[in-house]
């Protein structure tokens, strides 16, 4: 099936996850920061109302997943599930004057729901428009640069307009962004890959989650290697303001530093993509794994005035991350043919599982740094020699463990032979 891949269903494709990023930028970045800082919500209220609203929204995406498997076209789900998203994403970086921790609540579990019924079905179609490995790759990298592309831009345009250290101002212009390119992008999703066709779904959501159970045992511990991962990424990303803000004493410079960290990520992409054809993507996924941890040793260490090292840092890790974005997202559409039986799907099934993982990866996350950053109080005392040594240890020091962990489950991994 699908022996040459069109340039049109690559890029149609590709291209709509521009507003995907944009999305992902502040929500997972900027909002926890907005709500803590300027809209005044306890720190410690802050992760664990996001940990709360992203463990209520697990629960719904196996049940999305098999609907998207087994009734309609995925472009309804991913068109319900933008209108959703549009709709709480306003709200969000429109906060009422009276906002509190159950506004933040209702309408995070709304955007999250929308964001599943939006992402499920769109990674879905990766395994669905092609079922060469080759493809899967291409398909994921393609993605990946594109999605590396769009935060790059939804970095440089507030510090293009001087509203990089104004997390309202910023969350705003996403805002804009967003509803302009996610109904164009979706349009040329639809149109560009019409022609894709599901296979047959004629089995029940319990049936499809036993068929998991019972086949799961050959990737579980690669799936514990996607989750503790994904937690290891989303620390730094959720602390990352705060670091370059209190440790560093950097916060004009802190688009810079994203900028230069995603594009990095850009510049790294084709060379990955040619490692991972060359050494395998297993191999190549350790490889940047070990990369990003190397250069994290340093972080820990680093303190008021160490721009340029911590510039340094960004544009390392920067380049581990193009490799640690697409890799396991193409193993998981491998993953997801593999699973696939004839005349049945599972592929919508498996991807909500690891949708569900990312999401538990950083409602950990923001919800564990957020809430011992409270607990120790942080937000009252930044500055302090503790709030210092914690946000180091935390931003750095964790990561750099769960990585290692990683890489044992990865390397455990016996049937995981791409």
């Amino acid at each position: 099936m699908n022996k040459e891949l069109s340039k049109l269903k690559l890029f149609s494709y590709s291209l709509f996850a521009i507003p995907l990023a944009i999305l992902g930028l502040p929500l997972y970045i900027y909002l926890p920061t907005f709500y803590a800082k300027d809209v005044g919500i306890d720190m410690a209220l802050v992760g664990a109302t996001l940990l709360i609203a992203r463990v209520i929204d697990v629960f719904t995406d196996p049940i999305i997943g098999r609907l998207s498997d087994k009734y309609f076209k995925r472009y309804v789900f991913i068109i319900i599930g933008s209108i959703i998203v549009l709709f709480s994403f306003y709200f969000l970086t429109h906060p009422l004057s009276n906002a509190n921790a159950f506004y933040l609540f209702i309408f995070s579990v709304l955007i999250y729901t929308g964001w599943s019924l939006l992402t499920i079905p769109y990674f879905s179609l990766s395994a669905e428009i092609s079922f060469n490995k080759n493809h899967n790759n291409l398909l994921a990298s393609s993605r990946e640069f594109f999605t590396i592309i769009a935060v790059v831009l939804a970095l440089f345009l507030p510090y293009y307009y001087n509203i990089s250290k104004d997390e309202q101002k910023s969350l705003l212009l996403m805002w804009e962004l967003v509803l302009y390119l996610l109904p164009i992008l979706l349009s040329f999703l639809v149109f560009g890959t019409k022609n894709t066709q599901k296979i047959d779904a004629d089995i029940t959501i319990k049936e499809s989650f036993v068929f998991l159970k019972e086949n799961s045992f050959k990737f579980r511990k690669l799936f514990f290697a996607f989750f503790i991962n994904n937690i290891a990424n989303a620390i730094p990303a959720t602390l990352f303001i705060l670091f370059v803000t209190y440790v560093i004493n950097e916060k004009d410079s802190i688009g810079v530093l994203l900028l230069v960290y995603f594009l990095s990520g850009v510049l790294a992409l084709p060379f990955w993509y040619y490692i991972s054809k060359r050494f395998g993507k297993k191999n190549s996924w350790i490889y940047s794994i070990i990369l990003a941890s190397l250069v994290f040793l340093y972080v820990p260490f680093l303190s008021e005035g160490d721009f340029v090292p911590f510039l340094i840092v960004c544009i390392i890790s920067g380049f581990s991350l193009g490799a640690d974005m697409f890799l396991p997202s193409s193993i998981q559409a491998d993953i997801a043919q593999e699973f696939t039986k004839q005349n049945s799907q599972f592929t919508g099934v498996l991807f909500s599982f690891w949708a569900m993982l990312t999401k538990l990866a950083l409602a950990s996350a923001v919800g564990i740094t957020f809430i011992i950053l409270g607990v120790f109080g942080f937000d009252s005392n930044p500055q302090s020699s503790t709030s210092q040594l914690l946000l180091s240890s935390l931003y750095g020091f964790f990561p750099i463990a769960l990585k290692l962990l990683a890489v044992v489950f990865i390397l455990k991994s016996k049937h995981l032979k791409y």
